[in-house]
């Protein structure tokens, strides 16, 4: 599964729970949501730093972290874990 889809699986979520009369549990999908694409832009981030400073063959090295890090967040998500850990997982400081 891509993260798009993740993603948008986790909007559909959040928003069938808030429908269900939910809402904690449509705000904590919201907040992984929030993880996930925090993580994105904190890896592309990352990523933009290292192409000024590295040459181009640290792609793959890139990717392969980019998206350890999108299935770790899509793990802890499928696994429930406290929004504080998928916050924890987006920032890097947990693996």
């Amino acid at each position: 599964m891509d993260a798009a889809e993740t993603l948008r699986r986790l909007l559909a979520e959040a928003h069938e729970r808030l429908r269900l009369g939910e809402p904690m549990e449509a705000e904590r999908s919201a907040k992984a949501v929030r993880a996930l694409i925090g993580a994105e832009r904190d890896v592309a981030e990352y990523a933009a730093e290292l192409a000024t400073n590295r040459p181009d063959d640290d792609e793959e090295f890139l990717q392969t972290e980019f998206m350890g890090r999108l299935r770790r967040l899509a793990a802890a998500v499928d696994e429930g874990l406290p929004v504080e850990v998928l916050d924890q997982i987006a920032a890097g400081r947990i693996g």
